[in-house]
């Protein structure tokens, strides 16, 4: 490390790369999101959560609450992309079912009846109920 690196990179930066703290700034990211769309305010919890999707990109529930915001800020086209995408990941049985539900609520709002139903079917199929 030369002195202008030292400068402007201090020794203790390195400390924000440590999994402890990454853990950290996610938990806050998540919370973050999760406290701003309770408190309905949909678009600074879409920013967190965009920005948590980013840094952690598998995991399907993170990419629900991300829909779920996008649909609550007034972009149910890009809810469903996002939820579109998820279902390709692994994911249980409950997750699946979950992301079938929201999908159907997105379809609802954009006026796709038929396509809503559809996604409403495959959440009561994966939640394993008979039809």
């Amino acid at each position: 490390m030369n002195a202008m690196t030292k400068h402007f990179f201090p020794p203790s930066t390195g400390r924000l790369l440590h999994p402890t703290n990454r853990e950290r700034l996610h938990a806050l990211l998540d919370v973050l999101g999760y406290l701003y769309m309770i408190y309905g305010k949909s678009e600074r919890a879409r920013d967190y959560l965009r920005l948590l999707v980013k840094l952690r990109p598998s995991e399907s529930r993170l990419l629900r609450a991300l829909a779920l915001a996008e649909l609550e800020s007034g972009d149910p086209e890009r809810a469903k992309e996002i939820l579109e995408e998820s279902l390709e990941l692994e994911m249980t049985r409950k997750e699946r079912a979950a992301t079938f539900l929201i999908l159907s609520r997105v379809l609802w709002r954009l006026q796709r009846s038929e396509d809503s139903g559809m996604a409403a079917h495959q959440f009561l199929q994966e939640k394993n109920l008979e039809v």
